[in-house]
């Protein structure tokens, strides 16, 4: 294929806001743009969700995720210019569940 056809594919897939990040990876690699897809990896940051949606997600009480965040289970993360404000990486809930942390 042409770089113009692949670049003009790629602006689509990225239009598409119902395709998640590992769709796009694929597609990427299934394309031959091996270098974007790597980039494309690299570059989302981790999400921080609320202590209250990371609780219903895992079953759990709000109470209960930070007394595992006082244990040093994981690191709160502290939104700027706020000192009560906190969240819970994404990645940390998923490690949760999978029973890692």
């Amino acid at each position: 294929m042409k770089n113009t056809t692949l670049t003009a594919m790629k602006a689509i897939y990225d239009s598409d806001p119902a395709r998640t990040r590992g769709d796009k990876i694929q597609l990427l690699r299934t394309l031959g743009l091996e270098e974007e897809a790597m980039v494309a990896e690299k570059k989302q940051p981790d999400r921080v969700i609320s202590f209250r949606d990371a609780a219903k997600r895992i079953n759990r009480t709000t109470t209960t995720l930070h007394e595992i965040a006082k244990r040093g289970g994981f690191t709160k993360v502290i939104f700027p210019g706020s000192k009560r404000c906190a969240g819970i990486r994404e990645s940390d809930v998923e490690r949760l569940l999978a029973g890692t942390l």
